[in-house]
């Protein structure tokens, strides 16, 4: 990279790093732009990014395996240390025929699960020994980071032998009590469905997966959390019902009641989180949490999913927690508006009694 050029990625993502912007875009034909407090920000005091550049700087990102992927799949995601201030998701992509990149900060620590301000049913989860739990949200939502705090936690109370199978890396784990090992696709393995292959033949304890993209996948998983091993894994989807339509619908009608039975057995928990706007500034995480019941069990066999949702509610004692109660509790303790509750909520006029009550 030119000496120039680096001058100008080194001062943007120090700027970026510095007031803690959670996404920056290089496109051609316009100046970068950052994404700050949720709102989107040119970057008008530096150049417009041209061809040059951006070729420049992802010929200089890029390894040779990587650059081969994105030749053959125009795109390419990896994870970017910069200097020791920060860590960056980068996807590299082609639009308009050019490439263009786009970066998401990832924290520079990993923060500690009880600093996470969401409810103690997640430390319960990791002190499970067996079974799947799901953590689900839409994009930006913050469940990488939840997973991570998960995992940090069963790395720093037990002996454990963990195994991360990531695309990218994005949180790096120092071993403490356990052993934790990382994988990342396209570089340690060839997928995630050759990585998943021989675990249950593995001295693994925990296996965290950080996305669920295809029917091969979820059965690997399902296998694996049945076979006596914790299993954590993200998935984009911005409910709890959504999440378990979205892994149960991903198979035809027919295999359908296979795999409700067999989720039934294996589901430990689902986490479904949002980032709400928080008073003052920045972000809080908020979460709807399921754990697994008798009733739960039974109504995931017969495909009743809706009705979920008012066992969630009833279920408090059992460590579930609805989205409305936990965003109500936040508007109680003065740390998001009503407005942005409301605007959040499940059912507007459920949070209103539960804030009367």
């Amino acid at each position: 990279m030119t000496t120039q050029n680096k001058l100008i990625i080194d001062r943007i993502l120090s700027t970026m790093a510095e007031q803690k912007a959670s996404d920056l875009h290089f496109s051609v034909g316009s100046a970068p732009v950052i994404r700050l407090n949720n709102k989107l920000i040119s970057l008008d005091n530096e150049e417009i990014i041209t061809k040059e550049f951006i070729s420049d700087f992802v010929k200089n990102l890029l390894d040779e395996d990587q650059k081969k992927t994105l030749e053959q799949k125009k795109e390419v995601v990896l994870a970017f240390q910069f200097q020791k201030r920060a860590r960056f998701r980068v996807n590299v992509f082609y639009q308009k025929g050019v490439l263009a990149t786009y970066f998401r900060l990832i924290g520079d620590t990993i923060i500690p699960l009880q600093k996470l301000g969401l409810p103690l049913t997640l430390q319960q989860f990791t002190q499970l020994k067996k079974g799947l739990i799901l953590v689900s949200g839409s994009f930006g939502s913050g469940k990488t980071t939840t997973s991570a705090s998960m995992i940090d936690y069963v790395n720093q109370t037990t002996s454990s032998y963990v195994l991360t199978i990531e695309q990218p890396i994005e949180y790096i784990f120092q071993n403490k009590k356990s052993i934790v090992e990382q994988r990342e696709v396209g570089r340690d393995t060839i997928s995630f469905e050759q990585a998943l292959s021989t675990i249950t033949q593995e001295d693994v304890d925990l296996l965290f997966i950080s996305e669920l993209t295809s029917k091969k996948i979820i059965k690997e998983i399902l296998n694996i959390a049945a076979s006596g091993r914790l299993v954590i894994a993200n998935m984009e989807a911005d409910t709890i019902i959504k999440t378990l339509e979205l892994l149960i619908y991903s198979f035809p009608t027919n295999e359908q009641q296979q795999i409700r039975e067999e989720l039934a057995i294996t589901l430990a928990g689902i986490i479904c989180q949002r980032l709400v706007p928080k008073i003052g500034g920045t972000h809080i995480a908020v979460a709807e949490i399921l754990t697994s019941t008798a009733p739960i069990q039974s109504l995931i066999k017969e495909g009743s999913l809706y009705q979920i949702g008012n066992i969630i509610q009833t279920s408090r004692a059992e460590g579930m927690v609805s989205l409305d109660w936990s965003l109500a509790e936040l508007v109680k303790s003065n740390q998001i508006t009503l407005e942005d509750a409301l605007n959040n909520a499940t059912d507007p006029q459920q949070l209103k009694y539960m804030l009367r009550t």
